[in-house]
């Protein structure tokens, strides 16, 4: 096995062991930016704290968040991906294993480019720390990870041949599938709080133009992973 695919499947270990414990602490103890501001901070007492295996889940819904969800994704391709490899040393991911682990690594990356660019700054704008939402697990999950798994695609992923649209296009699905829900939730039933403040307080008849603003993104985002792999695979 050369020295790229060993780094592949140290990398995509490294994702998913600690997705797992970051994940699993923040269910539990919360997040800091939700402890700092209380777990009830922005109507989030709507959702009903609970047990499981007689442990107190008291941030259980974190589960809902975008961040939760495509950190599971992510962990979930690459440690696939990861055993892919180790099985098959000699031969290169398939190419749904690939298109797979693109939509995963845009996924983390969308998660992390909000993050650092609208949830921290908006954070800040209301007298907060921008830094809360980027220690302890949320390091990994809001940052580390995702900057991994971008960089496991684009230089250590090898390549059969150039991606097309359709892959690029695919990677839209997750916040697709996660909008149908925000939606229902958020401004129909209204079950949920805006946690992410999409709606800057209330003003749902913008959540269209959101909706097609971070398909638009999530576009740009497979597309550039996708440019710069080809760029640095000698793909013409």
């Amino acid at each position: 096995m050369n020295e790229k695919r060993k780094k592949f499947i140290g990398i995509n270990l490294f994702i998913f062991i600690t997705m797992v414990i970051a994940v699993t602490s923040t269910l539990i103890f919360g997040s800091r930016a939700a402890r700092l501001d209380g777990s009830a901070a922005a109507g989030a007492s709507q959702l009903v704290d609970g047990t499981f295996g007689g442990v107190k889940i008291e941030y259980w819904h974190h589960v809902v968040s975008f961040t939760i969800l495509s950190n599971i994704f992510l962990g979930i391709i690459t440690l696939i991906a990861a055993i892919v490899v180790l099985k098959h040393p000699k031969k290169e991911l398939s190419r749904t294993m690939s298109t797979w682990y693109l939509v995963a690594a845009s996924s983390g990356m969308l998660t992390c480019l909000v993050v650092i660019f609208f949830l921290a700054p908006m954070r800040a704008v209301g007298g907060k720390n921008y830094f809360d939402m980027l220690l302890e697990q949320m390091f990994f999950l809001h940052f580390l990870n995702p900057i991994l798994a971008a960089v496991n695609y684009i230089f250590f992923l090898e390549p059969k041949e150039k991606v097309g649209l359709k892959p690029r296009l695919l990677a839209i699905l997750p916040p697709v599938i996660y909008a149908s829900p925000y939606i229902i939730c958020v401004c129909i039933i209204k079950c949920w709080p805006d946690f992410y403040g999409l709606t800057f307080g209330g003003q749902y008849y913008i959540i269209p133009f959101i909706f097609l603003l971070v398909c638009a993104i999530m576009f740009g985002i497979s597309s550039g992973l996708v440019a710069l792999h080809d760029h640095f695979s000698n793909l013409k």
